[in-house]
Formats: structure tokens, sequence, C-alpha cells
């Protein structure tokens, strides 16, 4: 009987964490995340420069503190500057790719959902929706602008800049809009 239940509390366990599988992308393998390699030919890939930061959860004194002591374990550990900058390089990514897809090729831990829309990042490197306000959240920009799609639907061209912000008020990209 002992060996039938755990036999049944097993494969149980093996269908939940494939069944969660879909959620993350893998964690990165270093302190910084690797180039992505582009199989296609020179002239069928692009150059974006991008970065990801959560500078605004420690400028915004509205902050709420579970984002603040987030970004201070993120910043122990080494998952993010002293500024809040995770990610900022440039990448050389196949024509046609994503603002979602350029995210992804960071190596940051990305947690996302899909929906009607596309994917919607609930979370990178574990600071979340929420956690910094009601509005809190990741958005993102591409040559200073906030596109009016979801970045999985968004297809960047040699040059562009993105930037992945976390954002605590919806005010805060403001500044950010011509």
């Amino acid at each position: 009987m002992n060996r039938r239940l755990f036999f049944i509390l097993a494969l149980t366990a093996v269908f939940l964490l494939t069944a969660c599988a879909g959620v993350n992308t893998p964690a990165r393998t270093g302190s910084q995340a690797a180039k992505p390699e582009v199989t296609e030919a020179a002239d069928e890939a692009i150059r974006i420069f991008i970065t990801v930061d959560c500078a605004l959860v420690l400028e915004n004194e509205r902050t709420k503190q579970t984002a603040r002591d987030i970004v201070a374990v993120l910043i122990g550990r080494g998952h993010c500057d002293e500024k809040g900058l995770f990610f900022q390089d440039e990448l050389v990514l196949a024509k046609k790719k994503s603002a979602f897809d350029a995210l992804l090729a960071t190596g940051l831990l990305i947690s996302y959902r899909e929906s009607a829309f596309g994917p919607f990042v609930m979370a990178i490197e574990g600071l979340g929706e929420g956690d910094g306000g009601a509005t809190s959240g990741w958005v993102y920009l591409v040559n200073g602008k906030a596109p009016a799609v979801s970045s999985g639907l968004f297809s960047l061209s040699d040059g562009d800049v993105v930037q992945w912000r976390y954002s605590v008020e919806e005010s805060d990209l403001m500044g950010d809009q011509p």
C-alpha cells in the first residue's frame, strides 16, 4: 500500500511540474545572460539595444515596501545593480523578432502568461505586478515610446532601442512620451 501511495504522489508531482513548465523561461546560466546565437544569414539579422531595469522602484517614494524588499534582495544576490539595472546590452536577433523575444533573449528569469493579446509579463527575476503598488508592473518602450500592442506582437527593426521597465504608477512613463 505504501509503494502505491508513493507512486501516485510521485506521478502527481511530475504532472504538476510538467504543467507549470511553460510559465517561466529557464533560469539564466550565469550572472550575465549569454548572447543569443543567430542562425540566419547576416543580412537576415537585426541589432537592437535593450535594457531591463527597476530603477523606478528605488526612485518613486510611493513604492510599496514589498517591492523595495524584493529589489534589495535582488541587489544583494547580484541579479541587478544598486541602481536597479538587470540587463543592458546589444543583441543580435533574427528579423521579425518581437520585443518579447528580445526580453527572453536576455536570459533573465521571466514569468508570463499567454493572453488573447499575446504574452503578459507577470514578473522578471521575481519582481512582479502589484509588488510596487496597485498599478505596478512591467512595461516596455521602443525608441522611447510605449507601443499600443503587446510586446509579443511588436516586431523589432534594426537599430531599435528597447526598454523594459518596472513601473510603480501609471504616470511613471509620462516623461517618456513625446
